[in-house]
C-alpha cells in the first residue's frame, strides 16, 4: 500500500489574500499563513495533532506557520507567504468504525495534490480525507477513539507537510528519500515517530522561502 502525491494543471483559485510586508514569528522566522477549508471539519484533537506535526516537520527549514480558517479571511492582512488547502471528503474519525485490515484497498492512492500552472507550483492544494483515513486500517483493532484521532492527525500532518514542501520549495521534483519522496507507506503515515524531511529538502524549503527572494 502506498500513497502518491500528484500534480494538477489548473487555473489558480481566486482568493482575496494579500501578499505584502513580511511577517515573522516571535522567534524571528518567516511566517506562512495556511488557510484551510473543510468539507467536514476534523475533530479538534485531530486538527491540533495535524498542525503540531506540520510545524515540527517544517521547523528545520526555519519556517513558522500561522493556521487560519478560509472563512475568516478578511482580505486585509499581509503575509510573508500563504497557502490555501481544501480538505475534501469526511475529515472526521468520530463515529467511524475501523475497517478490517484485509479490506484495505491495495495499490496507489492519491492523498493530496498541489496545483501547477506552466510548470510553476501554485499555493493551492487539495487533501483527500477519505483516502487518508484508509491508513487507520493499520492501527490495532482495539485502538481507542483518542488513538484514532491522534493517528488521523499525524497522517494528515505528514500529507500536508509533503504538499508544503512542493509549494514552499517551489518545485515539482520529488526526493529519493524522506518525506519528500513521491510515495510512502500508508502504515508510516500513522506510525510515531514517523517520517521527516531529509536535510537537503529542508534546506531547499528554507532557501526558496527566504524573504529576500
Amino acid at each position: 500500500m502506498a500513497w502518491f502525491v500528484r500534480f494538477l494543471t489548473l487555473a489558480a483559485i481566486s482568493a482575496p489574500l494579500v501578499f505584502g510586508q513580511t511577517q515573522h514569528a516571535p522567534d524571528g522566522t518567516p511566517s506562512v499563513a495556511v488557510f484551510m477549508d473543510f468539507d467536514s471539519k476534523p475533530g479538534d484533537a485531530s486538527l491540533n495533532v495535524m498542525e503540531r506535526e506540520v510545524e515540527i516537520l517544517l521547523r528545520p527549514a526555519g519556517v513558522s506557520l500561522d493556521w487560519r480558517r478560509a472563512s475568516n479571511n478578511s482580505g486585509m492582512e499581509s503575509f510573508a507567504g500563504l497557502v490555501v488547502f481544501k480538505f475534501r471528503g469526511v475529515c472526521r474519525v468520530e463515529g467511524w468504525f475501523q475497517p478490517e485490515r484485509d479490506g484495505t484497498p491495495a495499490g496507489i492512492n492519491t492523498l493530496a495534490s498541489a496545483e501547477v500552472a506552466d510548470g510553476r507550483v501554485l499555493p493551492f492544494g487539495e487533501v483527500q480525507c477519505d483516502q487518508i483515513r484508509k491508513a487507520l486500517a493499520y492501527l490495532d483493532p482495539s485502538s481507542s477513539p483518542q488513538q484514532r484521532q491522534q493517528a488521523f492527525g499525524l497522517a494528515m500532518g505528514r500529507v500536508v507537510a509533503h504538499e508544503l514542501y512542493h509549494m514552499l520549495a517551489r518545485t515539482t521534483v520529488h526526493a529519493e528519500q524522506g518525506l519528500a519522496k513521491a510515495t510512502q507507506s500508508l502504515r508510516d503515515l500513522v506510525t510515531a515517530p514517523g517520517m521527516v524531511f531529509a536535510k537537503p529538502d529542508s534546506l531547499k524549503i528554507g532557501t526558496a522561502f527566504s524573504p529576500e527572494r
